[in-house]
């Protein structure tokens, strides 16, 4: 059987409804195929449609297979790694059971989800195959997404490591022409995480999870003061859902030595909400903000220069400091005394320079794109207006959310990870330069805009590169 639209089409209609009260009392396997209506004014709804996250779950995986209906043909994708992992003994077990099961496996230690990646991919896939099992964790399951919604196959993502929240993301981000680009995609419709395979992924694979949890701190800040500022819609029941998997993982890293059973269980339900999450708002909103785009934008850079780079969770584990270092200077300042300025045609023409030396070949594009997205005054001053008038209110409730891991740095590095940016190979110009630049990566209004916005992000730029180590 493929997977068309009739069939996703029903699996819409099969959905459980259920209330808010009902949603907050779920653990994240309950969470699986419902809808309900929520007091944001919106019906959100979870496409995945189960969820098998326990010791032993790679051995029911073909009845997980069974019981979804999916078909007898897979595709199975990993890489060198994750196929040793887990990859080589589900296709056994499939086979065994009567499955046909063809595999793709990548070579590369250094793997990157761009056009050379989905092209191997796709001329593997073969027509009649009903399904693709991606064996792997960030970039194998951004291939097997972006495969998914193009071919309309259904895919099922089977974890190797918790390192990263995109799980259950309907996004993929992709490297397409050297540019960071999110795309819309799928959700797979099953997330299967056997814990004693997670268990056994490398330190920096725990570190990186704990990271991309830890960035919820500063991505749940910037979609407040999006709602502030551009009137973007926030909702308590998902944010609310966000935070309490954020506490869970914060209080079981202070407790417990990262990798343990119980914190490989917790950190990886923690990241799977993350991805129902950005299902139920329909973006990646709850989970990615300016942290995020300053990860991107080392990405694009070292790929630039043929640099190996981390895994994205160790990027964005090292720029959330920076962001809450940032948090930490403008709720300090005086809001209300500074305006919004629009930006002079000196003051353009200095932003496109900025451009170019940052971003190279891919600068005219980027230029263009974001040139259209500047705000006139009177734009500015409606934006200042809104922001005035809930300011205090707006920093307490900033401050509730920093006060969750006002230890994150001690966190990540208690985790093993790294928590400098000269850890990771940013010097301070290119701190700097993230800073000043990474916001124009994607449309999504952040700290970064802010800042900018009060004529503040050069001067903090500069104070925070200063105080790198």
């Amino acid at each position: 059987m493929n997977g068309d639209a009739s069939a996703s089409a029903s699996a819409s209609a099969s959905k459980r409804i259920v209330t808010v009260e009902q949603v907050l009392a779920c653990d994240t396997e309950s969470l699986t195929g419902i809808a309900f209506r929520c007091t944001c004014g919106q019906t959100h709804e979870v496409a995945i449609r189960a969820m098998l996250l326990e010791d032993g779950a790679l051995l029911r995986t073909y009845d997980l297979i069974e019981r979804l209906k999916l078909g007898r043909k897979a595709m199975l994708l990993a890489d060198v790694a994750s196929y040793d992992a887990a990859g080589r003994e589900l296709a056994g077990k499939l086979r065994e059971r009567g499955m046909i099961v063809a595999e793709s496996v990548y070579p590369q230690r250094q793997l990157y989800a761009d056009e050379k990646a989905l092209a191997k991919a796709l001329l593997d896939l073969e027509p009649d195959a009903d399904m693709v099992i991606a064996v792997g964790s960030g970039t194998i399951n951004d291939i097997a997404r972006m495969i998914s919604y193009k071919t309309r196959i259904p895919y099922l993502v089977v974890a190797t490591a918790p390192s990263m929240d995109g799980y259950a993301s309907t996004v993929s981000p992709l490297l397409v022409n050297g540019f960071k680009v999110t795309y819309g995609a799928v959700s797979p419709v099953a997330v299967v995480g056997d814990l004693k395979v997670i268990r056994q992924a490398p330190r920096e694979m725990f570190a990186a999870g704990l990271g991309d949890m830890l960035a919820k701190l500063t991505a749940l800040c910037d979609w407040k003061l999006a709602t502030a500022v551009e009137e973007e819609l926030y909702c308590d029941v998902v944010a609310g859902l966000m935070l309490k998997a954020l506490r869970r993982c914060v209080d079981l890293a202070r407790a417990t030595e990262t990798g343990g059973e119980q914190a490989a269980k917790t950190l990886m339900e923690g990241l799977v909400l993350s991805g129902i999450a950005m299902q139920m708002i329909g973006n990646s909103r709850p989970a990615s903000g300016s942290e995020h785009h300053l990860s991107h934008y080392w990405e694009m850079k070292h790929f630039a220069a043929g640099k190996k780079t981390q895994l994205h969770g160790i990027k964005v584990g090292v720029a959330t400091p920076v962001v809450l270092a940032l948090y930490g200077k403008l709720l300090e300042a005086d809001i209300a005394a500074m305006p919004m300025r629009e930006k002079t045609p000196g003051q353009i023409a200095d932003w496109e320079r900025n451009i170019r030396r940052c971003y190279g070949p891919l600068a005219e594009e980027m230029i263009r794109t974001n040139r259209a997205l500047l705000p006139d005054q009177a734009g500015l001053d409606a934006r200042h207006a809104r922001l005035a008038a809930r300011w205090e209110e707006l920093k307490r409730e900033l401050r509730a959310i920093l006060a969750i891991a006002p230890d994150a740095k001690h966190l990540l590095r208690q985790a093993g990870g790294p928590v400098e940016p000269e850890q990771i190979g940013i010097g301070r110009d290119e701190l700097k330069d993230a800073l000043l630049v990474a916001k124009e990566v994607r449309n999504r209004y952040t700290i970064l805009q802010l800042a900018d916005q009060l004529g503040l992000l050069e001067r903090y730029a500069d104070e925070l590169a200063a105080e790198s180590v």
